[in-house]
């Protein structure tokens, strides 16, 4: 029986969640700045139209990304897939650019949060948020494509003696 999903395609549709999660941040303010102020309606309303979409975006890219790397973390687990078809996909996370871009993305992300928070118009720092989650996606799918840890106890435990002290209870 063949899987459905195949470890490249659980990548990428974690990859997909991650941006679709952080484009929340740029797409929804950036439609709610072009939208006219004065819509006639009370004075939340305006925040009220661009949380719920906000909000629907992210949650659906987070939740997109967060099933994507479990059921690829599961898929791992329980040998669904031969070492073969998880070879590329290893060769990438193991690789240079996997472990410094995380690390790259958040100095970018808080780069941009000095300059956008210290800016005459105090934005809200959307670019740190864009990066914060990308940085965010990438970690927690480096984390689904470890190995399964063993799950024999450690040697050092089985050989130990027990506890014995001769002022117990004094």
């Amino acid at each position: 029986m063949r899987p459905k999903a195949t470890p490249a395609r659980l990548i990428g549709l974690s990859i997909l969640g991650t941006i679709i999660a952080a484009s929340a941040f740029l797409v929804v303010p950036t439609a709610l700045h072009h939208r006219s102020g004065n819509n006639g309606g009370f004075f939340g309303s305006s925040f009220v139209a661009g949380f719920i979409p906000f909000m629907a975006v992210l949650c659906g890219g987070e939740y997109l990304s967060i099933w994507s790397s479990q059921e690829l973390s599961n898929g791992i687990q329980l040998d669904r897939w031969t070492e073969a078809q998880l070879h590329p996909v290893r060769l990438f996370s193991e690789s240079r650019i996997a472990r410094i871009a995380p690390i790259a993305l958040l100095v970018i992300g808080i780069v941009l949060f000095l300059i956008e928070t210290c800016s005459l118009h105090h934005s809200s720092s959307g670019g740190f948020w864009v990066c914060f989650i990308l940085s965010h996606g990438l970690i927690a799918l480096n984390r689904s494509l470890a190995p399964p840890r063993d799950s024999q106890p450690a040697l050092w435990l089985e050989s130990s003696t027990p506890l014995q002290s001769e002022h117990w209870g004094e």
